[in-house]
């Protein structure tokens, strides 16, 4: 009895590195919050630390359930270290009903698991010492039930890891299937004013219009018609704008009908 209350106390080693002092200062609950905010949105280390902490009734009143019940969160999570206090609580009965099945389980599970040779050698002590206490039934049962729980433990990681493979994989989907952006429309084309006509400038009468008078010895007929001079200079305006107009080229007089 005295070497598995030894045991037990080696698995508790978290525990004395905290302060067992009864007084709860604001400090002490402050920090107690922190981590069970944390430990309330499943952070493996604070649910282990938060548990520390009602074992020791350090910034939380003490008691053993409320210890052994964040250990046991940390434990499903597989939190090594938790799984070995999980496995001291229940080989002493402390927090839990006595159960040597179930500490022999996490036991085994510890000792062939862990990554640390501190938590894995505690393991062993505890399950050589169990084991005298135990039937091979027992031992088998405990065994049985520790392979489960890793079988469960490694069908939930692969789970995690393919549905996190196969979202990925959707958004990488989802993003190729966009369609292309639009392609932007041509801005609209502004209308060019058509060239305003030139007015050409009077043509100057030809200087045989001008009025000369007529020589001594020339006689001017009365019957030559007469001609105005509105004629030739309506004719050449006429003519300038048709050779401005030739000039637009021919998409643009389409378009405003010339």
């Amino acid at each position: 009895m005295k070497r598995t209350v030894v045991v037990v106390a080696c698995c508790l080693t978290v525990l004395t590195g905290l302060r067992t002092a009864a007084a709860d200062s604001a400090s002490d609950r402050e920090m107690a919050n922190r981590y069970e905010q944390a430990a309330q949105a499943g952070d493996d280390e604070a649910q282990f630390y938060l548990g520390a902490l009602y074992s020791a009734g350090v910034g939380r009143s003490r008691s053993d359930q409320e210890a052994f019940r964040w250990f046991s969160r940390a434990t499903d999570q597989g939190h090594a270290h938790a799984m070995l206090i999980v496995a001291g609580l229940h080989a002493s009965g402390r927090g839990t009903p006595k159960d040597n099945v179930k500490a022999y389980s996490w036991a085994h599970i510890v000792a062939s698991a862990s990554k640390l040779d501190e938590d894995r050698n505690g393991a062993r002590q505890l399950m050589s010492l169990l084991m005298k206490k135990m039937t091979s039934d027992e031992i088998g049962r405990a065994v049985v039930a520790a392979r489960a729980w890793r079988a469960v433990r490694v069908a939930g990681m692969i789970r995690d890891s393919v549905k996190a493979s196969n979202k990925a994989s959707i958004i990488e989907r989802a993003a190729d299937d966009q369609p292309d952006p639009p392609a932007m429309a041509a801005p609209s084309p502004v209308p060019v004013p058509a060239p305003a006509a030139v007015q050409p400038a009077p043509a100057a009468a030809p200087a045989a219009a001008i009025a000369q008078p007529a020589p001594s010895n020339v006689t001017v007929s009365p019957a030559s018609p007469k001609v105005t001079s509105a004629s030739p200079a309506k004719s050449a305006r006429r003519d300038d704008v048709r050779d401005l107009m030739d000039q637009v080229p021919t998409g643009l007089r389409k378009r405003f009908g010339f």
